[in-house]
């Protein structure tokens, strides 16, 4: 992993903890979170926006356990599609694999973002249950498409090729609050 762009990063701590490991950002809805947990839980960073700079949300990193991915759900964060899609646009190696939650075709303005050369080979597109807009998202560049269910194994097994543990960084991609959110 390169040094990330300060686009991305004000905490200087970060990098230090993600330069061994192998490092994906999920772009995704907090209710989704409980489809990323896994038997030894991995290193989990929310990453939310603070001064038009994502940056580790206080409290992170800490372990993806099942009562993290509960807490997760309803920690509702302020989102940005357009502040997010300029990240996106400067990611520089931040991350070894990217994946864009699909949440019925949502997905594709975030996929839009992400510079070509990575769309190809370090990014997938997640979904649920089906996935109509995959011609659009070939279009873009994008070849790896599974369902949610996979992704954590997928990414377990992408981080053992590259001989890293896996680190989970997260950012959460729709906006809930109590008048918009139903536990899953």
């Amino acid at each position: 992993m390169v040094k990330p762009n300060p686009a991305w990063l004000l905490h200087t701590e970060l990098f230090p903890l993600l330069a061994n490991q192998f490092a994906a950002l999920i772009l995704d809805d907090e209710v989704t979170v409980g489809h990323f947990v896994t038997t030894p839980p991995v290193p989990w960073i929310r990453l939310t926006q603070r001064n038009g700079n994502y940056q580790a949300a206080e409290g992170y990193p800490n372990l993806l356990t099942a009562e993290q991915a509960k807490f997760e759900m309803r920690n509702w964060d302020e989102v940005s599609l357009p502040a997010i899609m300029r990240a996106l646009a400067k990611l520089d190696g931040f991350a070894d694999y990217v994946l864009f939650g699909n949440n019925a075709g949502q997905g594709l303005q975030l996929a839009q973002s992400l510079p070509p050369n990575l769309a190809g080979n370090r990014a997938a597109i997640i979904y649920g249950e089906s996935l109509p807009e995959i011609k659009e998202y070939e279009k873009m560049g994008y070849r790896i498409f599974f369902r949610r269910s996979e992704a954590v194994s997928r990414l377990l097994e992408l981080a053992k090729n590259a001989s890293r543990p896996l680190a989970l960084c997260f950012i959460n991609t729709i906006q809930h609050n109590e008048f918009n959110y139903h536990d899953p």
